[in-house]
């Protein structure tokens, strides 16, 4: 890891401007890190991805055109972060910024993925600092409150991980919270709440006036921005969080500037304990109403009904246990499970998918200090409101360099 000195200008300023002594410039200390991961995966149906689909990717069995196999080649999680630490006057700052290349939007060509790369992608780019006292503030981009980044996170060779899960959900955000240590033996509860950006996306159009509704999947127009917040108890032994989230959803129906907003909430519990070391158990259940696009997208956010906005109300959880081997050696399993309502008037019925379900069961093992391989199968199953259904095997495997 490299490692640059500097000056720390904006720490400076804010204390000059608090009328306090102008500290001595302090080491800011960056460094560069990442991982180049190779996927190679084996499935039994066409999912229309070119990189690890979700569960909301599974075909149905009416289409016979996805009742072919394929077996994808990629590159394009490979990582590259950018770190900082930094201590002023007690105060400890850190900070990244992490991009991939994951990513791929309509109308790319299949040469995006190979021969002419693919797009570079920002996942993370924020600031933090932490007071001796157990205060904590963060600005950027960064894992949403709501999510739970850290508690009951499978260790997976999928990037997406199981059906019924609080992913891929980086917001912008102004975050601000508390860890204070409990009774002795106790561990730490840690409080936290953040203003989030907030936006519509997957919206289904099923508009019965004239003209398709505009989705305001980039935020403009949204009056109230999303408030999320979080309670964590952090023991050695047990880790738990409740989570929740709350805010407007808004969209222009039509050319008129007509518009329909609804209110959108969330709320997620997650927990996991070692106390049966090797063996870690992991849970995780959500529930929410009109942010899907947190849930990674398994189902539509909302729909439109004449000239109202109904928001997808969905239930989802999962379930799974690591087993250590050895230092370097785990295995891992995980189910999952989705659903969501049914809103018959706004057209969210029919071929429309109803409930997802997957497994995932893998070897994972870590080598040569900086290289680690995987191995996973992994099933999806789907169900149309309709009683139709829908499912697709894969066998992945992955190798991955850190630096």
């Amino acid at each position: 890891m490299k490692k640059w000195t500097g000056l720390g200008l904006a720490l400076l300023l804010g204390t000059a401007l608090a009328g306090a002594p102008v500290p001595a410039a302090a080491e800011l200390k960056v460094g560069i890190s990442g991982y180049v991961k190779l996927d190679i995966q084996y499935g039994d149906k066409l999912t229309g991805e070119l990189h690890s689909p979700g569960p909301s990717a599974t075909p149905l069995d009416t289409d016979p055109v996805r009742d072919n196999s394929q077996t994808i080649v990629d590159a394009r999680q490979s990582r590259l972060r950018a770190t900082f630490t930094d201590e002023v006057a007690g105060i400890k700052f850190s900070g990244r910024i992490e991009t991939d290349f994951y990513t791929r939007d309509a109308g790319d060509t299949p040469g995006l993925a190979t021969s002419n790369s693919a797009r570079l992608r920002l996942r993370h780019a924020f600031a933090r600092a932490d007071h001796p006292s157990g205060f904590f503030v963060l600005a950027g981009q960064f894992f949403s409150s709501f999510m739970n980044d850290t508690i009951a996170q499978p260790e997976l060779v999928d990037f997406n991980g199981p059906a019924g899960q609080v992913f891929n959900a980086r917001q912008p955000q102004l975050r601000v919270g508390y860890r204070t240590p409990l009774a002795p033996g106790m561990g730490d509860l840690m409080v936290e709440a953040d203003v989030e950006k907030h936006f519509t996306s997957n919206l289904g159009t099923f508009a019965t006036p004239p003209g398709d509704p505009i989705n305001e999947a980039r935020g403009e127009g949204q009056t109230i921005p999303l408030f999320a917040g979080k309670i964590s108890w952090l023991h050695p032994r047990f880790q738990a969080e409740v989570a929740g989230a709350i805010g407007e959803s808004k969209v222009i129906l039509d050319a008129t500037g007509a518009d329909a907003s609804e209110t959108a909430w969330g709320g997620q519990v997650s927990a996991q304990t070692n106390v049966l070391d090797p063996v870690t158990v992991f849970a995780h259940f959500q529930v929410n109403k009109g942010l899907g696009r947190l849930l990674n997208a398994d189902f539509a956010d909302a729909v439109v009904v004449g000239s109202s906005l109904e928001n997808i109300e969905t239930i989802g959880w999962y379930a799974g246990a690591k087993y250590q081997v050895t230092p370097e050696t785990s295995i891992n399993g995980v189910f999952g499970w989705h659903q969501a309502d049914e809103i018959a008037a706004g057209g969210f019925t029919g071929a429309s998918l109803e409930t997802h379900q997957s497994i995932h069961v893998n070897v994972i093992h870590k080598f040569w200090q900086r290289w680690q391989a995987g191995l996973e199968y992994r099933r999806f199953d789907v169900e149309a409101f309709n009683g139709t259904d829908g499912d697709v095997n894969f066998v992945h495997g992955a190798l991955w360099f850190f630096f």
